[in-house]
């Protein structure tokens, strides 16, 4: 992409697009927060007991805080997370509600925390996965080969921003649309028609963006950073580290 796009439009959750906006009006960019994601919370099971797990680990701060909005407490339970910074991410949410990364791993998604975890020789273990009702399977399938028993424990569903609940015209020529999830990618897709210039936060995006009639541009890492060198722009703080993709 040769000029620079005049806006960049943030699809995420809105509380996940504001870290974003930040880092990128730091650096100069002017910002479209266009939300098309929420999170509608689920009850956990009744037979659920943290106490039962030896480790809970968590790959979004969405997951951390349905947890405690549940009611539940890690207890004696150690912990990990994504991440390890101090804004935006996971384990700052950790710190929001006053529990601490016993990992202290900083990894980027599910899968490599799971591979952080058999590294540092947590396992075998009891797991705990808390997160939403769909996740990718590779954090599981990961821990369950090093000799885990792992329980995923859905505590929220990613849903749609209803289309009759988005501005109609909200975009202008120039902009450039990231997108951070193939949720995402969807819900823009039966918002709206057209299909402007859009960056991808790696190839399973991609691939649904490509579907749905776009040509991204896709970051060579799965962060803020990455997605801003694909379209040209100058430096940017990542401050946050990503969820699974949903």
């Amino acid at each position: 992409m040769n000029a620079r796009p005049r806006r960049i439009v943030l699809t995420r959750e809105a509380a996940q697009c504001r870290p974003w906006r930040d880092a990128l009006a730091a650096a100069g960019a002017a910002v479209l927060e266009l939300p098309l994601l929420r999170y509608s919370p689920l009850p956990p099971p009744a037979d659920i007991a943290p106490t039962a797990f030896d480790w809970i680990l968590f790959t979004s701060p969405q997951g951390v805080h349905a947890f405690a909005d549940a009611g539940l407490s890690p207890g004696a339970a150690r912990v990990g997370a994504l991440g390890g910074g101090t804004s935006g991410g996971t384990a700052a949410a950790l710190a929001d509600h006053g529990w601490r990364d016993d990992l202290g791993a900083r990894c980027r998604d599910g899968a490599e925390l799971a591979r952080a975890f058999v590294a540092a020789g947590a396992s075998p273990a009891r797991v705990l996965l808390p997160g939403p009702d769909h996740r990718l399977s590779e954090p599981a399938a990961a821990l369950r080969a090093a000799g885990c028993t792992v329980v995923e424990l859905p505590l929220y569903r990613t849903e749609p921003v209803p289309a009759g609940d988005l501005p109609r015209h909200p975009f202008e020529e120039g902009d450039l649309v990231f997108f951070a999830s193939p949720s995402a990618v969807g819900a823009f897709a039966t918002a709206y028609a057209l299909r402007p210039p859009c960056v991808a936060i790696g190839e399973t995006t991609a691939a649904a963006a490509r579907a749905a009639g776009f040509d991204p541009l896709v970051a060579d890492a799965p962060d803020l950073s990455a997605m801003a060198r694909a379209c040209g722009l100058g430096p940017v703080t990542d401050p946050s580290f990503r969820e699974m993709p949903s």
